[in-house]
C-alpha cells in the first residue's frame, strides 16, 4: 500500500512539475530597454502582469542620458535590439533614419493628444514612440526678493525682466544665475519667443538648408548678450558652478531667479520647505512666449520584435487613464492627453494647459544633429560669456558644425 501511495504522489508531483515547466515556457517575455528604474515602472509591470499573466516584462534599466543613449547604440549595431525601448530627443535621429520602431499611429490615444505633440517623435504621419506627458519649463524667483527690490509682478516682456533683473541687483542680490552646463537657456528661450513664435518651422527650414543658424539665431542671441552680459547682469560665476549649487543658491535666497523644470521643485522644497517662490516664462519686447519644454520620453516598438501584439498590449495597459494619473505622480510632468483630470501640485499647474495646446518647444528636438548642435551652442555661449569668442560668431560656428556633420 505504501508503495502504491508512494508512486501516486510521485506521479502527481512529476505532472506538477511537467505542468509548471509547460507554463513557464508558454509565458510570453518582452523585453524594455529603459530610461526609467525599477522603482518607477515596477509598480506598471507587476500589475500589467498580474492582469496578463501570460505576459513578462523584463525590465532593462539604464541610467539616462548618455549611458542610455550609447547602450541604445551598442544593442542597434549588434543586432540585440530588446522588444521595446525608450525614443528620446537623444536617438530619435537614429530611429527615423534607421527604422527602428514600428507605426504606433493607429492607436486610439494620439487622437486625444494635439497631433503636432504626438508626430514629435515621428515622421511623415507616423510615430514610433508614445509619451502622455511632457515637461515644461521656465523661470522660479523669488517672491519675497521680488518685493524687497519693489518688483510687483512676475515679468511679461524681456524689457520687464532686464528691469527685474537691474532692481534685485540694485539691491545687493544676484538676479539670475545658471550652471555651467545650462549658459545658454535664456538666449535659447529668446529664440523661441522672437522666432518660433512667428515661424515654427524655422528650424526645419535650417535643417533643409532653406535656412541658417546665422540668419534666425543672431538676434536674439545677441539680444540676450547685450542685455545681460555686456550690462554685468549675468555673472561669470556660472561657468564654475553645477546645478545642485545654483539650487543650493536658489534655496537659500543667495540668488532672485534661476531656470528649470518639474524636476527642480523636489529638490527646493527639500532644501528650503519654507522658500516662497513661484514660476513665469520668458517672452521677447513684444510678449510673445513659446515655454522651454519638450514631449517626455516615449515607449517604442522595436521593428525586429517577435513579440509585437505584446508589446502593443503593455502600450495599451500604459495608456489608459488610471494608469496615466499615476504615471504623472511618478514624472511630476504635465499631462498632455485631453480629458484626464488632475492637479500637478506645483507651481506648474499654471502650465497644464499650454501642455496639452503644445505651447512649448525644444529646438534640440528639432535639429537634424541634435548632439554635435548643442554641444557647439553650449561651448559657444560659454566662450561668448568669457570673451573668448563674439556673440555673433556663435550661430556661424553652428551653421560650420551642421555642415561637418552633413558631409
Amino acid at each position: 500500500m505504501k508503495k502504491k501511495v508512494l508512486a501516486v504522489t510521485l506521479m502527481g508531483t512529476l505532472l506538477l512539475s511537467s505542468f509548471v515547466v509547460r507554463a513557464e515556457e508558454e509565458k510570453e517575455t518582452i523585453s524594455l530597454l529603459s530610461w526609467y528604474s525599477e522603482e518607477q515602472l515596477g509598480e506598471f509591470i507587476d500589475a500589467f502582469e498580474e492582469e496578463y499573466p501570460n505576459i513578462a516584462v523584463d525590465l532593462q534599466y539604464v541610467p539616462p542620458v548618455q549611458q542610455y543613449v550609447d547602450k541604445f547604440s551598442v544593442l542597434v549595431a549588434s543586432g540585440q535590439m530588446t522588444d521595446m525601448f525608450y525614443t528620446a530627443a537623444e536617438n530619435k535621429q537614429e530611429v527615423i533614419e534607421r527604422n527602428l520602431a514600428e507605426d504606433l499611429s493607429d492607436m486610439e490615444i494620439f487622437s486625444r493628444i494635439n497631433a503636432d505633440t504626438a508626430g514629435t517623435y515621428g515622421s511623415e504621419g507616423e510615430i514610433y514612440a508614445y509619451s502622455p506627458d511632457a515637461w515644461i519649463g521656465g523661470v522660479f524667483y523669488n517672491t519675497a526678493l521680488f518685493e524687497e527690490a519693489g518688483i510687483e509682478a512676475a515679468p511679461t516682456t524681456w524689457d520687464e525682466f532686464i528691469d527685474a533683473c537691474t532692481k534685485l541687483q540694485d539691491i545687493g542680490v544676484i538676479p539670475y544665475l545658471d550652471d555651467a552646463d545650462n549658459v545658454h537657456n535664456l538666449s535659447q528661450d529668446l529664440y523661441q519667443c522672437m522666432v518660433i513664435s512667428q515661424e515654427p518651422d524655422a528650424d526645419d527650414k535650417i535643417n533643409n538648408g532653406e535656412s541658417t543658424y546665422v540668419e534666425k539665431y543672431t538676434e536674439p542671441f545677441k539680444l540676450w548678450y547685450d542685455d545681460m552680459v555686456a550690462t554685468g547682469l549675468y555673472s561669470q560665476m556660472a561657468l564654475g558652478l553645477n546645478s545642485d549649487q545654483v539650487i543650493d543658491m536658489f534655496a537659500n535666497e543667495e540668488v532672485a531667479m534661476i531656470h528649470g523644470g518639474p524636476w527642480t521643485v523636489s529638490t527646493i522644497e527639500q532644501k528650503n520647505p519654507d522658500l516662497a517662490y513661484d514660476l513665469f516664462a520668458i517672452a521677447d519686447k513684444d510678449g510673445n512666449c513659446v515655454y522651454p519644454g519638450a514631449l517626455n520620453v516615449g515607449m517604442s516598438i522595436s521593428t525586429s520584435t517577435e513579440h509585437e501584439e505584446a508589446c502593443r498590449t503593455f502600450l495599451e495597459f500604459m495608456q489608459r487613464d488610471e494608469n496615466i494619473l499615476k504615471w504623472q505622480k511618478v514624472s511630476n510632468n504635465a499631462i498632455i492627453v485631453e480629458g484626464v483630470d488632475y492637479e500637478m501640485g506645483t507651481v506648474f499647474e499654471k502650465v497644464k494647459e499650454d501642455a496639452i495646446s503644445g505651447n512649448f518647444y525644444l529646438p534640440q528636438i528639432a535639429w537634424k544633429n541634435s548632439s554635435g548642435i548643442y554641444k557647439e551652442v553650449l561651448t559657444g555661449i560659454q566662450d561668448a560669456i568669457t570673451g573668448a569668442d563674439t556673440i555673433e560668431n556663435i550661430p556661424v560656428r553652428m551653421d560650420e558644425k551642421q555642415a561637418e556633420l552633413s558631409q
